[in-house]
């Protein structure tokens, strides 16, 4: 793939993307979302993420793996939840448990 084809599927990737959301960005400002849809669309986010996440921190090698011993991904994903709980913040959450893995990695 050449660099030109490279560009252009960039940018059709980014207007099918774009085209996909516009409509419910335009809609969602004329249309009342009800107070049980809003409280149920909070969750979205953390339970894509952690569907995400789980296999990988759980299941590193394809099968369950709870020793913290063995599993630098276990011990990473404790000190991401832990900086999360007490920080409420997202950033240093991510680079606590970027930096945990780093350092775990290590050894």
């Amino acid at each position: 793939m050449s660099t030109m084809e490279f560009v252009l599927f960039l940018l059709c990737c980014g207007a099918a993307t774009y085209l996909t959301r516009m409509p419910a960005l335009v809609l969602s400002e004329k249309l009342r979302i009800p107070d049980g849809a809003r409280r149920f669309m909070r969750f979205i986010g953390p339970a894509v993420i952690t569907a995400l996440i789980a296999p990988s921190v759980f299941l590193p090698d394809g099968s369950l793996n709870l020793n913290p011993l063995d599993n630098i991904y276990l011990l990473a994903a404790a000190a991401t939840a832990l900086t999360a709980f007490l920080t409420k913040k997202s950033l240093p959450a991510i680079l606590a448990g970027v930096g945990a893995a780093f350092l775990l990695s290590l050894l």
